[in-house]
């Protein structure tokens, strides 16, 4: 990520008769409830960047109690030089500033810039001049989007620019992506596009289709021209050839098991001929139905069972594993689409059976390999984990020879969603090893089905902010976060990460995405000593009720370890009572991504009964 310096300065200007201020090297933005300034767009600018001029107005809105009017390049107000906000590269962007080029698309890369009293935005019209508007509402305004429930638009009474600081624009700022495809799937990022894009993540999901979307970016990816980077489904293979509709007359499609073929969930032998036709037809056509997407996915099933057939083994032999069985089959699909579909991607998974590296044949440009961590460990660096050796040896083979390499990484404890993964620092050093293979785009599998998990907020946000720019201060956008979210309690939140960061990540503990669920690591210390921090941080917000929700909330973990740990303790310490406030206020249900026996019900009624049992004995 590039970016230059701002210069920029906000103060109250008035002059004797109480009136706006002005001169020929300053530039007043608003002032007291008023402004001249127009914003400006293109008469054929796009959905995204007409959303992107009312994203503008809203916020500036917000900030200064002005409404600005939003006008096309073609009206007679959009001539009023030196009050414009000009949104979107267009005739007057190329004649203001005559160096910058009209960018891709598709490029989230952006600049914003005065030229004089007149601010520019623009990048890519998918992506990039939204960006441009987010970026500077944050850096120059002080706009915050921590979570899609809590958003923070400081209030002024007057915001003014100079025109030039020693000979440059005063106002300039040029980013770009390290990482090209951002998928952040922690739960409000994952379902509230809006939200997501004010991150700058710049995958969206569709919505659900029996809702009404409440915006452009609300409609997703495909739906809006190709406004966010799309990946076209996940393990593809099995909805293209099911046994339902082919074991029946075509049992050889199907992977052969200790001799037999699988009539159930397997895999498909990809040695057949027959199954390459049909894949690449299918594949074909939805390419056709849904053009929007940038990578189509031709993806293993989930399992364990690939074909045994001699056929199938015999190119396993030749490349070096069940991954160059996997790379030829796809390469083959690439290349039968690639003359209708130039600028479309064909992704298959580098995963568990496939993860390994082949030899002697490579991905053709037009594939994606999708690696994915599931085995590795969460709380360390690759290259300082024993437990990720292995993973860092195939990261490094497949960015040697992938063309193209999507990583799909997982962030948080799916077998109890909740619970503490002290992976802070340790998921831009991963987010960098990425960047550093040639990683084109990243998936970061958070809590994607519910709202349970730890710091899931800001979590959410660091892990955005780091997709964007892998070699972000993370500390300081923890000190930021956690001072705007959390208020006065925000220090103390701080002092729980560095708790976590001692205890949970001391010499020997390792976890993964499907930890055991009780795991050593939580000690009594760790527990005791974190609910006292707690403690302090309610106390230091006990007036803003809001603010002590928020603080309930990330507590919320260690009510549930300390009953399941120091029940007794937990219950003299008000565990219990806690962790069902929280659940009932945040409407919790699910805990676990697949036992639903495991749930918010299931440990309020084993919570109760301890509670019960101990009452019990002190009684007696």
């Amino acid at each position: 990520m590039k970016k230059m310096k701002n210069w920029v300065m906000a103060a109250t200007l008035v002059c004797g008769a109480g009136l706006l201020m002005s001169c020929a090297n300053r530039h007043v933005l608003f002032h007291s409830g008023t402004s001249s300034y127009t914003i400006v767009l293109d008469a054929d600018a796009p959905a995204s960047e007409r959303y992107a001029a009312q994203e503008l107005r809203d916020w500036l809105r917000e900030v200064s109690g002005v409404e600005l009017p939003i006008v096309s390049a073609a009206d007679p107000s959009a001539s009023n030089v030196g009050h414009r906000l000009i949104v979107g590269y267009s005739k007057l962007t190329a004649e203001l500033v005559p160096d910058a080029k009209r960018p891709d698309d598709r490029d989230d890369a952006f600049t914003w810039q005065n030229v004089g009293g007149d601010i520019l935005f623009w990048g890519g019209c998918k992506r990039g001049t939204l960006y441009s508007v987010y970026s500077f509402l944050e850096e120059e305004l002080g706009c915050r989007w921590y979570s899609q429930a809590v958003s923070i638009a400081p209030k002024r009474k007057a915001w003014y620019f100079n025109s030039k600081r020693s000979g440059e624009p005063a106002l300039f700022c040029h980013e770009q992506p390290g990482i090209r495809i951002r998928d952040n799937c922690v739960y409000d990022a994952r379902t509230i596009p809006a939200f997501s894009a004010r991150l700058r993540n710049n995958f969206v999901r569709l919505p659900d289709p029996d809702k009404k979307p409440s915006s452009p970016l609300q409609r997703g990816g495909p739906t809006l021209a190709g406004t966010a980077e799309g990946y076209w489904g996940v393990h593809a293979m099995g909805s293209f050839i099911s046994p339902r509709e082919y074991f029946d007359t075509h049992p050889e499609y199907f992977s052969l098991r200790d001799g037999k073929r699988q009539s159930g969930y397997a895999q498909l032998c990809l040695s057949n001929p027959d199954v390459l036709r049909i894949c690449t037809e299918k594949i074909r056509g939805v390419m056709r139905r849904e053009p929007d997407f940038l990578i189509y996915s031709m993806e293993q099933n989930d399992n364990m069972l690939p074909c045994q057939c001699d056929s199938c083994q015999a190119i396993v032999q030749r490349y070096g594993g069940e991954s160059g069985l996997m790379v030829w089959f796809v390469n083959q699909v690439a290349d039968a689409v690639k003359d209708e579909f130039p600028d479309k991607f064909i992704g298959t998974f580098a995963y568990q059976y496939t993860r390994h590296a082949p030899t002697g044949i490579v991905p053709h440009e037009n594939v994606v390999i999708r690696l994915c961590s599931i085995e590795c460990c969460l709380l360390h660096p690759y290259n300082e984990c024993p437990q990720n050796q292995e993973f860092l040896r195939d990261l490094e083979a497949w960015g040697s020879i992938a063309p193209h390499l999507y990583i799909w990484d997982y962030v948080t404890d799916f077998a109890l969603y909740c619970l503490p993964v002290a992976n802070w620092h340790t998921m831009q050093s991963h987010i960098q090893d990425f960047r550093d293979n040639h990683a084109i785009g990243i998936l970061e599998e958070g809590d994607y089905q519910t709202t349970t998990c730890e710091l899931r907020e800001l979590r959410s946000y660091l892990l955005s902010k780091l997709m964007w720019n892998p070699d972000a201060d993370v500390d300081a956008i923890i000190r930021d976060f956690t001072d705007g979210y959390y208020g006065a309690a925000g220090r103390y939140v701080r002092d729980y990460l560095t708790l976590e960061e001692k205890i949970l990540r001391r010499s020997g503990m390792h976890t993964n995405c499907y930890a055991h669920t009780m795991h050593e690591m939580f000690t009594d210390e760790f527990i005791r000593e974190g609910r006292r921090i707690f403690a302090e941080a309610k106390a230091a917000v006990a007036k803003d009720s809001a603010l002590v929700a928020r603080v309930e909330t990330a507590e919320f973990p260690l009510c549930l370890l300390q009953m399941e740990h120091m029940p007794q303790e937990g219950v003299r310490d008000g565990a219990d009572v806690l962790f069902e406030k929280v659940a009932r206020r945040e409407g919790y249900r699910q805990m676990t991504e697949f036992n639903p026996s495991i749930n918010v019900d299931s440990y309020l009624e084993k919570f109760a009964r301890i509670a019960q049992e101990i009452k019990e004995r002190e009684t007696k």
